[in-house]
């Protein structure tokens, strides 16, 4: 008999799988990344099958495989159905996933990554989604060991005199006198809203103003520096584009 364990986690991806099982992938509290089968999960009589959402909130029974470990029973906590129900908001929390399975490895806890998480989707489900996105998205970089520098200049370390420049290969702001092949332009605007964007409680984010050039400029600074830290760009940000021209 298979031995059966129990675990707390967020349903991050979910695509069919043969005839009638589902694989999802899922950030846990006590394991990190994990990838499980639902055996069953899409015949009109699974119990599974409507629990079994992007970005569900759960407490599953798992038991051990040889191959993949399968869901045997799973609890709703937060069905974030506003998310799944809203394309902006649906978009998104697509982006969120993809950037953190990119940051992290598979089996691998991260207590607070998944806090993180799970305030990241109440604030997507509740919130602006571009802004709550963004203030996510930046603190998943930091929690990965990605957060830029923006106060001194990365290459010579002399305090930063904005207007200056960001560099995604030098890792944040560089002075008048460096330069870079991907410098870009930073100003003190930028920087003071980059900073906030760090401070922010994501169980109390409180709110704020930003001018919409501010805004696209760090949105622009993160997607460059998403691309540079994954080496690759992330599909999610293709279907925000075309969410947004609409």
């Amino acid at each position: 008999m298979a031995l059966e364990y129990q675990t707390e986690a967020i349903l991050l991806t979910a695509r069919d799988w043969g005839a009638a099982d589902r694989m999802v992938t899922l950030f846990s509290r006590e394991y990190g990344i994990v990838t499980f089968m639902a055996y069953g999960a899409r015949k009109a009589k699974s119990q599974l099958g409507g629990s079994l959402q992007a970005f569900t909130h759960l407490h599953l029974s798992v038991a051990n495989g040889r191959g993949m470990d399968s869901v045997k029973q799973c609890d709703v906590q937060t069905s974030f159905r506003e998310i799944r129900e809203d394309l902006t908001r649906l978009a998104y929390a697509n982006f969120i996933a993809e950037l953190t399975t990119g940051l992290w490895p598979e089996r691998q806890a991260e207590e607070e990554v998944y806090v993180s998480l799970l305030a990241i989707l109440h604030l997507l489900a509740l919130r602006n989604p571009r802004i709550a996105a963004l203030i996510g998205a930046w603190q998943l970089m930091a929690l990965a060991g990605f957060q830029p520098e923006y106060n001194l200049c990365t290459l010579c370390g002399q305090k930063l005199n904005l207007p200056d420049g960001f560099s995604y290969e030098a890792g944040g702001g560089l002075c008048l006198h460096c330069n870079a092949a991907d410098k870009v332009p930073f100003s003190l605007a930028d920087r003071d809203f980059l900073a906030k964007l760090f401070s922010v409680n994501l169980n109390d984010p409180g709110q704020f103003a930003i001018s919409a050039k501010t805004l696209i400029n760090i949105e622009q600074l993160l997607h460059g520096f998403v691309r540079h830290q994954l080496e690759r760009p992330l599909k999610s940000l293709a279907f925000i584009k075309q969410i947004n021209a609409l």
